[in-house]
Order: C-alpha cells, then sequence, then structure tokens
C-alpha cells in the first residue's frame, strides 16, 4: 500500500487555498448550489355588526372559550370555501399551462444548476492543479478550463445518477419479491427478506461509498487527464477500490476539519452578531411585545445578509481546501499507478 504524508497534503492544500483567493469564487458556486415560516395575530374587543359571527363576551370563563373556538371554526371554514371556490373558479386548462409552467422552469432551473456546479468543478479542479504547479491563477486562465469540461461532467453526473437508479431499483425490486413470497410462503418470505433484503441495504450502503469516491477521481481524471465520462468512471472505480484506505482517511480527514471548522465559525459568528442582533431586538419587548421599527428591521436585516455573507465565504475557502486535499491526493495515487503499470 501506498504511504500517503497526510500532514503534507494539507499543509500544501492550505497554502493553495490561502494564496489564490479567485479560487474562492468557484468555491462559492459550489457553497451556494451544493448543495421559515412566520405568523403573527391581532385581537380586538368590540361589538361586531355582523350577525353572523357568533359574539364573544369579553368576561373569562368556558363559555369565552367556547365562543373563541366558534369563531374560530367559522373563520376557518369560511376561508376553505373562497379558497375552494377560487380553485374551482379557475378553467381546467389554466391549470395545465400552469403546471407546465411550472415544470419547464423546475427544469430550466435544474439545468442551469448543473451547468455552474460543473464549471465550478471543472474551474476549481484545474486552478487548484495549475496553482500547485506554481502557474499564474484567475478567472481569464481558470474559468475556460471549467467551460470546457462542462458538458463531460455533466455526463458523468447522468452516467452515476443512472446507475444509483438502477441499483435502488434493484434493491426495491428484490424486497418486493419477498413480500410477495411471504404473502405466499411466509416463512420463505421472511428468510429471503433477511438474507437478500439486508445483503442488498448493506450492498448499496457500500456502493454509494464507493460512488463517492469514484466521483472524486473520475472528475479529476475527466478535468486532468482529458479522459470521456464513461472511461473516467470505470478507472474511477478501480482506482477507488484499489485504494479504499487512504481515500477513507482523506475523506475522514476532510469531514472532521470541515464540521469542526464550521461548528467554531458559527459558534463565532452567533456571537459577533448575536449581541447587537440582541441589543436591536430587545426593545421591541420593553412592556410587552410590540413589532419592531423600521430602523430595527433594517438594522436585524444588514446583520443578517452580513453573517449569512461571511459564512458562506468561511464555506466557500473549506470547499476550496477540500478540493486542493483531493487533488493532491490524486496525484499522488495517478503518478503511483502510472508507474507500476
Amino acid at each position: 500500500m501506498q504511504n500517503i504524508d497526510y500532514g503534507k497534503i494539507i499543509k500544501r492544500s492550505w497554502e493553495l487555498t490561502w494564496k489564490n483567493k479567485w479560487l474562492w469564487v468557484m468555491g462559492l458556486v459550489l457553497a451556494a448550489f451544493g448543495g421559515g415560516s412566520g405568523g403573527g395575530g391581532g385581537s380586538g374587543g368590540g361589538g361586531s355588526a355582523n350577525t353572523n359571527l357568533p359574539n364573544a363576551s369579553l368576561s373569562p370563563g368556558p363559555t369565552n372559550i367556547q365562543n373563541i373556538r366558534q369563531q374560530t371554526s367559522y373563520v376557518l371554514g369560511e376561508a376553505t370555501n373562497i379558497f375552494k371556490n377560487w380553485v374551482t373558479g379557475i378553467p381546467v386548462g389554466t391549470w395545465i399551462l400552469l403546471g407546465l409552467l411550472i415544470l419547464i422552469v423546475a427544469v430550466f432551473t435544474t439545468a442551469v444548476i448543473w451547468v455552474l456546479t460543473s464549471w465550478a468543478k471543472g474551474a476549481l479542479i484545474a486552478g487548484l492543479n495549475m496553482a500547485d504547479m506554481d502557474e499564474s491563477v484567475d478567472l481569464k486562465n481558470v474559468s475556460p478550463k471549467g467551460i470546457a469540461k462542462i458538458k463531460d461532467l455533466i455526463i458523468f453526473n447522468l452516467i452515476s445518477s443512472g446507475i444509483t437508479t438502477v441499483l435502488i431499483l434493484g434493491i426495491i425490486f428484490i424486497i418486493g419479491i419477498g413480500f410477495l413470497i411471504k404473502l405466499l410462503i411466509p416463512v420463505l418470505g421472511i428468510i429471503w427478506l433477511i438474507l437478500f433484503g439486508i445483503v442488498g441495504v448493506l450492498g448499496f450502503i457500500i456502493s454509494m461509498v464507493l460512488f463517492v469516491m469514484l466521483s472524486i477521481y473520475a472528475e479529476r481524471l475527466i478535468v486532468l487527464k482529458n479522459y470521456s465520462p464513461w472511461n473516467a468512471w470505470k478507472k474511477g472505480l478501480s482506482l477507488s477500490k484499489g485504494n479504499f484506505i487512504p481515500t477513507f482517511v482523506m475523506g475522514l480527514i476532510n469531514s472532521v476539519i470541515g464540521c469542526t471548522s464550521g461548528c467554531v465559525g458559527l459558534l463565532l459568528l452567533g456571537l459577533v452578531f448575536g449581541i447587537p442582533g440582541y441589543f436591536l431586538i430587545a426593545p421591541s419587548f420593553d412592556n410587552g411585545f410590540h413589532f419592531p421599527g423600521i430602523g430595527q428591521i433594517i438594522g436585524i436585516a444588514i446583520l443578517f445578509l452580513i453573517f449569512v455573507s461571511i459564512n458562506s465565504l468561511i464555506k466557500a475557502v473549506f470547499i476550496v481546501f477540500n478540493y486542493g486535499n483531493w487533488n493532491l491526493l490524486f496525484k499522488e495515487i495517478f503518478n503511483e499507478e502510472v508507474k507500476n503499470e
């Protein structure tokens, strides 16, 4: 087994990440696409000219509570009727057109996200490789490399998604057969479910782990070695199986660093922005709650936007760092593989 110096990889990756801040742009894209509700109410007292509403007494007691419940049921019923009349009043053709419009928007949005993330992945992988070779890195010379690999990376994702879907359907089919046998021969059906169901689920989990590892290598094979999507998939599977332990260790290191930095970052940001946020919102609770003023709302909105922006930047930096770790590990493993061939 190849001896991997993880400390050296982490140190070099951080140097590349910190010195090449243009790469953070791709990290921001991946952080953004990687991958509330509120309500309020008011009350008022006084007579009502609407005789259809049950009259509620202002004196506390069971009768008043019952009247409030009746009023609430009445209002909800009226709202339901209004909504029902609105829905049924719109022609079916309009609903079909609306459904098609929503579908088109969803497909278009998904396509845009796939293009953006594929560009960001390709540009980031290529940019980190250029930085490791001490070449100049900026958007002008890195972006075209990402654009050139958008199609291949999307095709690779489609291949992986298709194979994953087939595996899921296969497991569902096997479990379904088990339930069918259980209806006919209960004992045999239970044995089938235990043997094939559990083994199938475990096999699926292992396959997903391998697929994640496979993607790490395949994306770099596509971007750095000009492999076709299908050849990259096959070679990535071979590399992930043959280097399971170092890949797993690198993934564990990335996860620990990412989770630790994320938790610490959120805690620090919470303290930094939580204190001024408290002083902004606290006056709204003096002498009972009242709605914040315009100045308070603007101040809270600004704090929230700054918080989200800094948090996204932290995520972007560690995405670049994570990709740097994988790039350097890939280069060591691939070079060793070539040397041994």
